[in-house]
């Protein structure tokens, strides 16, 4: 079995061509093609630790929406081949994360060492006590640290302003469809649908099955505070710390652009 790059050679890409190449680059598999140097325009469309993974986008999409795991940044390809090979049920989900919790918390650590934009300064020292208080051992105290922390920068990515109907607006924000030519800025809010699943038990709702930050903040059930509900939330953390630092510096590079012209 073979793998050719279609976009070996350009030098420039097209929409379309992003497209379709990326149909093909999610079909590599170290395994059965050897190991491959990530194609130069792979980052446009795809996130860089989806390479090898050979999951398709339709997959990741239902890791994170349904079950609220971030697949940007934070999992490494071999996790996300193994949670989409699992069974479909959350604990099945929940296992291969607790499983693979040592390459996860890795991977968390060097997404954080990259970022490094002043703007981001408290939020990368929240996320290092987090990584920390979870490498020590204390999942739950990590845990409530990284769900706290995390929303002030939803609203910033989103652009959602404070205010009645705001977890709302932010759960919608996790149910939009990707754009079939550079789809993956929505994989990293896709986790929100689940995140913001409604849970107050004085309505009769029952306990969310997957990690709700309503459940974390306004009544802490330790039930709920599972292994693999506590790495998803510190995952969650990294991972909107790692889009902001892309975020910022797209914001620079276009001041920088302003400034010259």
């Amino acid at each position: 079995m073979t793998f050719t790059d279609p976009s070996a050679g350009a030098v420039t890409a097209s929409l379309a061509q992003l497209r379709d190449w990326g149909t093909v680059w999610d079909t590599y598999d170290p395994a059965a093609h050897g190991v491959r140097r990530m194609p130069r325009f792979y980052t446009a469309g795809r996130h860089e630790n989806w390479w090898g993974s050979t999951v398709q986008l339709t997959a990741l999409l239902n890791l994170a929406k349904e079950h609220g795991i971030p697949v940007a940044w934070v999992a490494p390809a071999e996790t996300l081949r193994r949670l989409a090979s699992a069974p479909a049920g959350h604990d099945d989900k929940l296992a291969v994360l607790t499983a693979d919790e040592g390459d996860v918390q890795d991977l968390c650590r060097l997404k954080l060492d990259e970022c490094t934009d002043e703007w981001l300064t408290g939020e990368v020292e929240a996320g290092e006590k987090a990584v920390a208080a979870w490498a020590d051992g204390h999942r739950e105290a990590a845990a409530s640290l990284a769900v706290a922390g995390v929303e002030q920068m939803l609203h910033n990515l989103t652009q959602i302003p404070r205010g009645r109907g705001a977890h709302g607006r932010l759960q919608q924000a996790g149910t939009k469809e990707p754009n079939s030519y550079l789809p993956k800025s929505q994989y990293v809010l896709a986790p929100l649908n689940a995140f913001y699943t409604q849970y107050e038990p004085s309505k009769g709702h029952p306990l969310p099955e997957t990690l709700s930050r309503h459940a974390v903040v306004h009544h802490l059930p330790l039930s709920h505070m599972t292994p693999g509900h506590c790495i998803i939330a510190v995952m969650l953390l990294v991972s909107i710390i790692r889009e902001s630092q892309e975020h910022y510096e797209g914001i620079r590079d276009d001041l920088l652009m302003q400034a010259s012209d």
